[in-house]
């Protein structure tokens, strides 16, 4: 079983490096472009998001959801149906 919050440091710690930044400095509210996650980080995040929570996702969920909350959401949703 997937441990939520374990997922949701690993995510908020490779944004933050992905962005060169600490992960107390990303704020979890902005949409992901605004953060500077461009198309090709995004690839990387759904790949990294896929391997933790041992799921497929649909190609285009991380352009869809607007921040990082809504893909910790998402998550939690996700993994409450596993």
């Amino acid at each position: 079983m997937v441990n939520l919050e374990a997922a949701r440091k690993e995510i908020l710690e490779w944004v933050a490096e992905t962005l060169q930044t600490t992960p107390d400095s990303v704020d979890v509210t902005i949409p992901l472009p605004e953060l500077g996650i461009d198309s090709l980080d995004a690839v990387h995040l759904l790949a990294t998001i896929e391997s933790i929570i041992q799921q497929e996702l649909p190609e285009d969920v991380v352009q869809r959801v607007g921040s990082l909350n809504d893909i910790f959401e998402m998550m939690a949703e996700r993994l409450a149906a596993a």
